[in-house]
């Protein structure tokens, strides 16, 4: 039995001194690769890499406005997709954003989103930022403001809640979601550049409209822009650029000049369609009269009404007999003292109508009709 027992501590003792050498000088062994001598840099850095990372401080008061402004208007904002067909069976598919702006389903999108070439789309996807999507119907458009209402049949969706973009200053702190090139509730920030920005050469577009440098692209066409609160202030419809992507210069619809398109479409339908063929502004605006003044120094213009900078040849207005300096007065016995008032007209107006204006002409007052029409390259 001892010799048994001094055989087992002799093999046990083999055994530990066995494995304490392949562990140790074994080619493959835990210490097969060479180590090198680190320099006290490399310890020190190795020290950092490894040191837990501290308990991150509380946000900023500003990383806190724009963390809260994202999550309430993200929510909002959905991808739209459209299909429609040019010609004998060429499928043609197109994709931009759009903001719910009611629980009961209602989208906001712009005009250009749901078109291909000149018509409606013949399919509209509307998904939301939770994965759901929903087939949609366009209730109506206004071309020239590049608006086009959606309906979807859902219910408690989540809205944006809507701003005020008559308070809106240059330099506030904007931010756009959209879904630029494919990629869901994008988000980016900046501020508000200008104000009533024009865009000439661009037909479809206001005249008011925000200019922003928050990144926006293909894509966030009829997204949202929100202010630091998370507001929705306008909808994000164009840029300009040399290159084809952003290099800071973006343009939004006013949210306020939105909501008036929106009750004007569930009231009447697609609007923005007649045309007359002129373009004009305020004669009681010091530019213009400044300008006037200039001009024909011996002759005094009306305070108020519009004056016609241009007359499209062979449009409604150039058959009717109406000229470049012409002052409109007067539409169907309404004096006109703003230019808001001809644009609101115009959108419920439908082409056949007969609109009468009272025209001063260089001291002479002249009534004309004019036969509204349709603008030839109208989508």
């Amino acid at each position: 039995m001892r010799k048994f027992l001094g055989f087992l501590v002799l093999f046990g003792l083999g055994f530990a001194l066995g494995a304490y050498v392949f562990l140790n000088y074994a080619p493959f062994g835990r210490h097969s690769a060479p180590t090198r001598e680190l320099s006290g840099e490399a310890r020190t850095l190795i020290e950092a890499l490894e040191k837990p990372v501290p308990v991150a401080e509380a946000p900023t008061s500003f990383e806190t406005m724009l963390r809260n402004a994202t999550a309430r208007i993200s929510p909002a904002v959905v991808k739209v997709d459209v299909t429609g067909e040019v010609g004998f069976r060429r499928l043609l598919q197109g994709r931009g954003s759009g903001v719910i702006i009611s629980p009961d389903g209602y989208v906001v999108t712009n005009n250009h989103v749901v078109r291909i070439g000149r018509d409606i789309a013949r399919n509209i996807t509307v998904t939301l930022s939770d994965g759901r999507f929903f087939p949609a119907r366009v209730l109506g458009t206004d071309a020239r403001n590049d608006i086009a209402l959606l309906k979807v049949d859902a219910k408690n969706l989540p809205a944006a809640q809507l701003g005020d973009s008559d308070r809106l200053q240059v330099g506030d702190w904007v931010i756009a979601v959209g879904n630029p090139f494919g990629f869901e509730s994008t988000v980016t920030a900046g501020i508000v550049s200008a104000l009533n920005r024009r865009v000439r050469g661009v037909r479809g577009l206001p005249d008011n409209l925000i200019q922003t440098d928050a990144a926006i692209n293909q894509g966030n066409s009829g997204g949202a822009l929100a202010d630091s609160r998370g507001r929705l202030v306008g909808i994000n419809t164009a840029i300009f650029t040399p290159s084809g992507g952003n290099v800071g210069i973006g343009f939004a619809i006013p949210i306020n000049q939105v909501r008036e398109v929106v009750k004007e479409i569930l009231t009447y339908g697609s609007i923005g369609i007649a045309w007359i063929g002129i373009s004009y502004r305020n004669v009681a605006d010091k530019e213009i009269r400044d300008h006037l003044s200039y001009l024909f120094p011996d002759i005094r213009f009306p305070e108020n009404g519009l004056i016609v900078l241009d007359v499209w040849l062979n449009s409604p207005a150039n058959r009717a007999g109406i000229e470049p300096g012409d002052v409109l007065l007067e539409l169907n016995g309404r004096p006109l003292r703003a230019v808001e008032q001809l644009e609101q007209f115009m959108r419920r107006a439908r082409p056949g109508d007969r609109v009468r204006f009272k025209v001063w002409r260089f001291g002479r007052v002249l009534d004309i009709e004019v036969v509204l029409g349709t603008a030839p390259d109208q989508p």
